[in-house]
């Protein structure tokens, strides 16, 4: 029996590897969702899985419109394909990429840069970012802590925080370290099999209780000034 041919690729760089999660994405997304899964998997930084786009920019490249990008992505996060990061990256999920993800940013100046970025965000942290938040952050970098699970405890963190908040009426301390955050953090990283749809929903409480506080600190600011 004559042995098979070996196969030779035409081009040596470019490729992905389309392995069984991308025909069980084929099979299981809309049409829309499963281009848009297509293209984020071509460009997608093959040590982190994310692609720094805005999804307005994303839908001039794919040459649709903005809502058929949102509710391509929409889907994609609803099925835990996907998660849209609070710094204009979309991240493909552990589960759909098929490469060992690495901590991103190649330096820690970076990683720190983006932690610094992630803190900035909730309405209940006022970081400064103290030489101490820094050291910590490349203690997480070292110890292989990815951006996106620190992000995933931000927003936990917060929305316990939030949840006390409202809870007490509303009267608060900001959060001021990155330090606060550090049992969440571990927390975070020993869920390795937490499925994504957990953290979408993570995020969105959280973002929906900030919303409550914010109300709630305005109504009592307007009541103490009356």
């Amino acid at each position: 029996m004559s042995a098979q041919p070996r196969l030779v690729l035409k081009q040596s760089t470019g490729w992905f590897a389309a392995g069984w999660q991308f025909g069980e994405a084929m099979l299981s997304l809309s049409d829309a969702a499963f281009k848009l899964f297509a293209w984020l998997c071509r460009n997608a930084d093959r040590h982190t899985g994310q692609v720094r786009m805005p999804a307005p920019e994303i839908a001039q490249v794919l040459r649709r419109t903005q809502i058929w990008t949102q509710a391509a992505l929409l889907e994609l996060e609803e099925r835990g394909v996907c998660r849209c990061m609070e710094t204009e990256q979309i991240e493909i999920t552990d589960g759909y990429w098929p490469y060992e993800k690495q901590p991103s940013g190649s330096e820690p100046q970076d990683y720190v840069a983006q932690v610094r970025n992630l803190l900035s965000e909730p309405a209940c942290v006022r970081c400064r970012f103290t030489p101490a938040d820094e050291k910590l952050a490349r203690d997480l970098h070292r110890r292989g802590v990815t951006a996106a699970q620190i992000e995933r405890a931000i927003w936990l963190g917060c929305a316990r925080k939030y949840t006390t908040l409202l809870a007490n009426g509303g009267a608060w301390m900001p959060i001021a370290s990155l330090s606060y955050f550090r049992a969440v953090i571990d927390e975070v990283v020993g869920q390795t099999n937490t499925p994504e749809s957990y953290w979408a929903y993570v995020r969105s409480k959280a973002r929906e209780l900030e919303k409550q506080w914010l109300t709630c600190t305005r109504s009592l600011a307007a009541t103490s000034t009356s």
